[in-house]
């Protein structure tokens, strides 16, 4: 007989905890689920644990498997799964008491495509004593009192609030069976809840929530190796963070949501204070063995096009600089750096900190970092624009004048107003001051207005004057597939 809801959790090396997260199951009132456990390639005796409870009880089953990650495991436990509906649980959390009954409920009142879990984020020690709660996640006020959405459009619209609001990626909700089954999660280690809910989302017509938070999630204060990926260094969440962005921006376009400006401010506000504050704070975290040096190289490298995008939607740009340039200061300030280290920034960073540098060498040493190959994007500019206002010995008119007009043509390109983009980086070449970023500019603004020959043309005389540019050879292989396409 089909139970209502398969419960997949994914199991590796929780002998410590797995006994209470089934615990907190099986004292249910209500019972008519099954729990898929998967044993992810576990070395300590979790193996034995699963395969006892599915002798147990029959509605409990167990699987083994190489270890490949949490998300392999609940690949496995959606292909296992008979339930109408399928949740995931941690290895190490737990349900409130009443939680399955309040799934079972919004069940029953309406055939939803999908039911959000509130969580409640719990720190505790090694062994799970709750030391406090750091937050109870909760409804928007619009739903204070439980949300029930039925119509296709409506979620469409009120997915971004949604995610906004940080209730989609939980991959403890609970989706209707006949749509997740059509997908899988990537086999990586974190983040990939994210993809899913993006790869599902066009089949959702109906959502629900009850405002109760009822899935206790753990996080251990004392021992971050029991953490899956709360303060853990990814060395592929820059990537994947700017890949949800640009996602959900195709998505917004098949929805024709795309022409709504809150929607984009929404998405540049989750790209800047959810992700990018993350993926920065993750330098600092106790698994990354990077040097200090590549620290540095790796956090410059962060600020691309859509970090320039989404700061430049919420008027951020001084903001995102200067949070760029503390980040590099702080992992100066912890860290003993030779001064030959030829990174821009920290260039920029140790001429205005060094008192017994002259005003001029100051001067030399911060125009020779903002017009670096390797700071394209100019981190430190906004920094020394207030500087330079304070100190007008450092200050030089024809650098803060160019840069000022590129970030301006900048920032026309990325709000699509591509003709007032050109203007403005012609203006560039009026200067005496002559950049690769400024041929960059102007073939990417040609190539938007479908001036193929003239972006074409900007490229060639940009790697000419500047050969091997990375981001003008980037341009050219664009612009040269698509016109032999």
């Amino acid at each position: 007989m089909q139970p209502l809801l398969s419960i997949v959790i994914s199991v590796y090396n929780a002998e410590i905890t797995i006994r209470k997260a089934i615990a907190s199951i099986l004292t249910q009132k209500f019972d008519d689920w099954e729990i898929i456990l998967v044993n992810d390639g576990s070395t300590d005796s979790c193996p034995q644990i699963i395969d006892d409870y599915a002798k147990s009880d029959t509605r409990i089953k167990a699987f083994h498997k190489k270890n490949e990650g949490p998300y392999s495991g609940f690949n496995l436990g959606i292909e296992k799964a008979i339930g109408k509906y399928i949740t995931f649980m941690g290895a190490d959390d737990t349900y409130e008491q009443d939680a399955l009954q309040i799934i079972a409920n919004q069940a029953a009142e309406y055939n939803y495509d999908m039911i959000f879990i509130l969580l409640n984020i719990i720190e505790c020690d090694d062994e799970q004593n709750i030391i406090k709660i750091s937050e109870r996640q909760s409804l928007p006020q619009k739903w204070e009192n439980g949300m029930k959405i039925t119509n296709k459009k409506d979620v469409q619209s009120f997915w971004i609030i949604f995610l906004y609001n940080k209730i989609i990626a939980n991959n403890t909700n609970v989706y209707k069976a006949s749509i997740i089954k059509k997908y899988k999660y990537r086999a990586i280690r974190y983040g990939e809840d994210h993809f899913l809910n993006i790869d599902l989302a066009d089949e959702i017509c109906s959502v629900s929530c009850n405002p109760k938070p009822i899935y206790n999630n753990f996080i251990y204060v004392n021992n971050n190796s029991l953490n899956i990926s709360i303060n853990k260094y990814h060395v592929h969440a820059h990537a994947m963070f700017n890949e949800y962005y640009i996602k959900y921006k195709e998505l917004l376009t098949k929805w024709n949501l795309n022409n709504d400006h809150t929607y984009f401010m929404m998405l540049s506000e989750i790209q800047v204070h959810h992700y990018l504050i993350a993926i920065l704070s993750q330098i600092f975290a106790p698994n990354n063995s990077h040097t200090p040096k590549e620290n540095i190289d790796i956090v410059t490298g962060y600020y691309d096009d859509i970090i320039f995008e989404t700061a430049n939607n919420l008027n951020y740009l001084d903001k995102i600089d200067n949070q760029f340039f503390n980040i590099i200061g702080n992992i100066t300030l912890q860290n003993k750096i030779s001064s030959d280290f030829d990174n821009p920034i920290y260039r920029m960073f140790t001429a205005l900190n060094n008192t017994t540098i002259s005003f001029d060498r100051m001067k030399s040493e911060i125009t020779h970092s903002l017009l670096d190959y390797s700071n394209p994007y100019r981190i430190g500019f906004e920094v020394y624009k207030t500087l330079s206002t304070q100190f007008i010995k450092i200050a030089n008119a024809e650098l803060l004048d160019y840069l000022q007009t590129e970030q301006i043509a900048r920032k026309w390109l990325f709000t699509g107003n591509f003709e007032q983009a050109l203007d403005t980086t012609i203006q560039l070449f009026n200067s005496k001051i002559s950049t690769p970023e400024q041929y960059v500019i102007l073939a990417r603004c040609g190539y938007h207005l479908g001036l193929t020959e003239d972006a074409k043309n900007a490229v060639e005389t940009g790697l000419q004057l500047f050969p091997n540019y990375p981001r003008l050879e980037e341009l050219q292989n664009i612009i040269n597939t698509e016109r032999n396409e």
